[in-house]
């Protein structure tokens, strides 16, 4: 069941924030003012697509009585919902409408159970070095089409969904080899795929910065706990944001921002540590940690900016990731980039990929996530780039698999023109 899309909104809204989460109880929400509008339910990339989801002003402020300790939860169709926070950005009363659908999936989840499946796809840090180590081996695993159907048999992963391959060495060995210099130093949080699955771009970052006569350094860091959230295991989120927390704090009180790669380890840095999982300390790092392109765009504005860059000649469209969206910062990537020379960047007119972080690998959401991403693929078409670039890995595997062509991140782009 498919229905008309709606034009993407124009500008972000600013968010109500809750209260601070008491010990053993969820935050407090602003359901009430809900107006029941439903213009949340005309962006809902998931309710557009299929009945199943009721859509989120039903599964937010419509349900609140299922948040109810002693109430049953609501139906499973709350974990249907992708988490894009595009409701979020559209409500005209400031609702908290994409937490308070994360609350009620926990809380049904909580009540039924998770399945293996989901701890497997939201601990790849755990296994991550590993699968580095042995990348040959467990890449050909990953992509036997035997092995595919036993994890859909066994695991309800859709063996449709390509699997993300490791790379032989890691982006912090790499690292440790490199000797970083610059007038001035900054810290990097890479994240879990980039350290892994897509080291270039931890590499890309690193270069740019140094470019730009920056030193770089790592704090200590583990995953930013978003898939754990993304999939209602709020104590696995918040195991994660309270090693993070205190490195990232000492980091920055030592005289050093913090930049991010991935927009959604940069939301859930700068969002949910403080706004949902109230941990100590997450509104001092928020202050001090930004996006890659943020942090190069506020360099141009300080004219410290190294704008020697090397003519491109291609022609690329952007997905702007919808927690990039969400940030509130505009689109960074593309104010940069429409500085180099001979490159040509459109942005693609599609508001979700359809991908979720986790929510696209699943048996039972593969096809949901499909339909989501047809009008990003058919935009796409239309435009019939050389390269496609965006920010969020989760979004750079949907457009992979929907379109076959080559995905980047951007600051690939940029270091290339760099070089």
């Amino acid at each position: 069941m498919r229905f008309a899309t709606p034009a993407s909104p124009l500008e972000v809204k600013s968010r109500k924030i809750p209260s601070a989460m008491e010990k053993k109880s969820w935050p407090k929400n602003n359901s009430d003012v809900c107006i029941r509008c439903a213009t949340c339910m005309a962006i809902c990339p998931v309710s557009r697509v299929t009945p199943k989801f009721p859509g989120p002003k039903q599964a937010g402020p419509g349900s609140e009585r299922f948040r109810r300790p002693n109430e049953p939860s609501v139906d499973g169709w709350i974990d249907l919902c992708i988490g894009c926070h595009l409701c979020d950005m559209v409500c005209s009363s400031g609702v908290n409408i994409s937490e308070l659908n994360l609350i009620a999936k926990a809380k049904y989840l909580d009540e039924r159970g998770r399945p293996f499946r989901d701890w497997l796809l939201t601990h790849s840090t755990l296994y991550g070095s590993l699968g580095s180590l042995f990348s040959p081996f467990v890449n050909y695993l990953l992509r036997n089409s035997i092995i595919k159907r036993i994890a859909e048999a066994v695991l309800r992963i859709d063996r449709r969904r390509e699997l993300p391959g490791y790379e032989s060495s890691t982006f912090k060995q790499w690292f440790k080899k490199r000797h970083s210099e610059g007038t001035r130093k900054v810290a990097y949080f890479y994240g879990c795929y980039t350290n892994a699955n897509e080291v270039d771009v931890g590499k890309a970052t690193v270069q740019v910065l140094e470019a730009n006569g920056l030193e770089v350094i790592l704090p200590p860091q583990r995953c930013c706990g978003i898939p754990m959230l993304g999939n209602g295991d709020f104590k696995g989120a918040e195991k994660m944001a309270r090693y993070n927390v205190p490195s990232l704090l000492q980091t920055i009180r030592s005289g050093f921002d913090i930049i991010f790669s991935s927009t959604s380890c940069g939301h859930m840095i700068k969002h949910e540590y403080s706004h949902l999982l109230s941990i100590p300390g997450a509104d001092e790092v928020a202050q001090h940690i930004f996006d890659i392109f943020e942090f190069l765009r506020n360099l141009k504005e300080s004219n410290g900016l190294n704008t020697r860059f090397k003519e491109l000649s291609l022609k690329a469209a952007y997905f702007a990731p919808c927690h990039l969206r969400a940030l509130g910062i505009g689109l960074p990537a593309l104010e940069i980039l429409r500085l180099i020379p001979g490159l040509k960047i459109d942005p693609i007119e599609a508001d979700c990929c359809g991908m979720g972080g986790t929510f696209g690998f699943k048996k039972e959401k593969y096809e949901i996530s499909e339909e989501i991403g047809r009008d990003l693929a058919e935009a796409v078409d239309r435009l019939k780039p050389d390269i496609i670039l965006s920010d969020c890995e989760g979004c750079r595997m949907q457009i992979r698999h929907l379109t076959g062509l080559k995905v980047l991140h951007p600051i690939q782009i940029l270091r290339d023109a760099l070089s």
